[in-house]
């Protein structure tokens, strides 16, 4: 993020590349903040609270935290990494796709990737899902599927139309567990 523009001054967007900010400080090794995440942090929040406050009637006489540290929530240590990829410390994911994949060789997987994408990069993507070492009768039942956008894909307009697209086909194409 700081690296990639640091010539220009700049810092780039890790869930959208295509957003940048002036970076303050130059000499540091990691970006102060991501500026695609600045940039919808506002509307997001507005609409959030307008929706629980006043269509849901919650929260009306007190504050509502939001934190991305939730109860419950998977931890990278929980995760059952594989051996074919990443780096110690990385979040890997790649052997809690393949456990279920193996023995139901039915299951279809469909991944949707932002062009833009540095948080989860679509090229990292597409590596871990040709080496997940499944034989050629499981690897077809992968789907990719690209976005002219970031992370959040559904968060420009054509994008949103065509994830909505995506993930219809996806479910309607299901096969049927009869």
């Amino acid at each position: 993020m700081k690296e990639l523009q640091r010539s220009r001054g700049l810092t780039t967007g890790r869930l959208d590349a295509r957003f940048f900010r002036l970076e303050l400080r130059l000499l540091g090794e990691f970006a102060e903040y991501d500026p695609q995440d600045t940039s919808i942090t506002g509307p997001f929040t507005a609409a959030f609270n307008n929706y629980v406050r006043d269509e849901l009637k919650f929260g009306q006489t007190g504050s509502i935290t939001l934190s991305r540290k939730t109860p419950g929530r998977i931890g990278i240590g929980s995760h059952h990494g594989g051996e074919n990829f990443g780096f110690p410390g990385s979040p890997n994911v790649e052997g809690d796709l393949i456990r279920p994949c193996s023995p139901i060789r039915h299951l279809q997987v469909e991944v949707e990737n932002g062009l833009y994408d540095l948080a989860t990069p679509f090229m990292a993507t597409e590596y871990t899902m040709e080496h997940l070492g499944l034989p050629d009768k499981l690897q077809k039942n992968i789907r990719l599927q690209y976005y002219d956008a970031g992370h959040m894909m559904y968060l420009r307009d054509e994008d949103l139309v065509k994830l909505k697209a995506n993930i219809a086909g996806f479910i309607d194409g299901a096969p049927s567990r009869e």
